[in-house]
């Protein structure tokens, strides 16, 4: 088949699809942005899907209408990421509106931080709102990445930037709340690989872990920071070697000092 008897095939596949998709049972399309596979578009509007397969749209739901991003325009339709799109009047993560947000001035910024000339946004399960805190959203930023996910192929941690920790040019803030560390040396450093949740961090003067049975968590100052630092690591696999700060690390060695912490 020569390249333009493929073109032509591609372009006919690609018409069925947009004006006959949306009376499937479950709704098909062809891409907004062929960089991104979680925005489609069909006759009957733009839908968000979270598989990268179109026809498996909506199983989270059941529901093929929930994920019509409603009052889309697609003329002025921009896809930022995977999770993030937006018209000329309109913010959606995934296909939840954004309420309380500047459409115009919105954008991702640095490490992802979602943002606009006004506000930085902040993740409550599935909806972003405006933050409440006091937080600089023109240098505003997320700083601490974390295994959040584990690559049982490869057998190591996936490092994601995580949405609890910002901060702006003069302070750190944890669940939306001032934290007294030194912004520019504080870093995570060793926790479950499982969950994400680090049980301790770090900055040039202090040793920190974070408590509480579920969040907001309290960021609690354990110890002066001491030399040598090193984790002792939790195995559950005889397999695994003891050459990560991935794993599950209650006890930490702080110079003489041995501290603990489970998170809670």
């Amino acid at each position: 088949m020569g390249i333009k008897t493929k073109h032509i095939v591609w372009t006919c596949v690609a018409v069925f699809l947009f004006l006959f998709s949306a009376e499937l049972p479950i709704p098909v399309g062809v891409f907004v942005n062929w960089r991104h596979f979680t925005y489609l578009v069909n006759y009957k509007g733009v839908f968000y899907t979270n598989s990268p397969f179109a026809m498996l749209a909506f199983p989270f739901t059941g529901n093929a209408d929930a994920g019509y991003l409603k009052g889309a325009d697609f003329w002025s339709f921009h896809v930022l990421d995977d999770n993030w799109a937006k018209d000329k009047s309109h913010v959606w993560y995934q296909h939840y509106p954004v309420k309380g947000v500047d459409a115009a001035t919105f954008q991702l910024g640095k490490n992802g931080i979602p943002k606009d000339k006004y506000h930085v946004f902040v993740n409550d399960l599935w909806y972003y709102s405006p933050s409440q805190c006091d937080i600089d959203p023109a240098t505003a930023e997320y700083f601490v990445q974390q295994p959040t996910t584990f690559d049982y192929f490869t057998r190591k941690p996936k490092l994601e930037w995580v949405k609890e920790w910002m901060r702006d040019s003069k302070q750190v803030y944890f669940y939306e709340q001032r934290v007294d560390v030194d912004r520019a040396t504080f870093r995570w450093l060793a926790g479950s690989r499982y969950d994400g949740q680090g049980k301790w961090y770090v900055d040039r003067n202090y040793v920190y872990t974070p408590r509480g049975s579920r969040p907001p968590y309290e960021l609690v100052r354990l110890d002066s920071l001491r030399e040598p630092l090193e984790v002792i690591p939790i195995f559950y696999d005889e397999k695994e070697k003891p050459d990560t700060l991935y794993h599950a690390s209650y006890y930490l060695r702080n110079g003489n000092h041995i501290l603990y912490s489970n998170g809670y």
